[in-house]
């Protein structure tokens, strides 16, 4: 077994090994302006490549503007101009340590939220901006974010057209029309 010791040095090590790798992206304010900077692990590139059944790692500095004790996160993907929420129910980013320093959010003090963000294996190959936005309990934008990305499939499946038939298939109806 692991000692406490050994335990907080791997837990420390996680944490330094991604946010060292967490790469700064381009990204869109979609709220009052007060984003500093977004990172995320994995995107070597932009847009952010995502694939399916990973993992990603979402960190954005942001200075508090308005007063929160609670907040609710939502997440949306934007795919040719409709904004479709993502089928994630999740719980309140201030009660699961997901904001530092911890909450209440008070005006003109720096945040970071970090959380991990599951890309489900039935979600489709596809471009999409994805949107992130912490709510206050009078529905107030704490914060909002919007990035680009890319959905792909690592392991896409040849795809035959629709006339394409096994050619054991086409000889067979050549020999009976015969």
């Amino acid at each position: 077994m692991l000692s406490q010791i050994q335990c907080s040095l791997l837990c420390l090590f996680t944490i330094a090994f991604t946010t060292i790798n967490a790469q700064s992206v381009n990204f869109t304010d979609c709220g009052p302006g007060n984003i500093k900077d977004v990172r995320i692990y994995p995107c070597p590139s932009e847009p952010c490549l995502l694939n399916l059944n990973t993992t990603v790692t979402v960190e954005a500095d942001f200075i508090g503007h308005v007063k929160a004790e609670k907040v609710s996160e939502v997440i949306k993907g934007v795919i040719r101009g409709r904004e479709i929420p993502f089928p994630e129910q999740r719980q309140d980013p201030c009660a699961s340590g997901n904001i530092q320093p911890s909450c209440p959010i008070v005006k003109d003090k720096k945040y970071v939220y970090k959380a991990t963000f599951d890309i489900k294996p039935f979600y489709p190959p596809i471009p999409v901006k994805v949107k992130y936005a912490l709510t206050n309990m009078a529905g107030q934008t704490v914060a909002c974010v919007q990035i680009g990305a890319k959905i792909i499939d690592p392991n896409p499946k040849p795809q035959r057209s629709r006339n394409s038939r096994p050619k054991n298939q086409r000889n067979r109806k050549q020999q009976t029309s015969n």
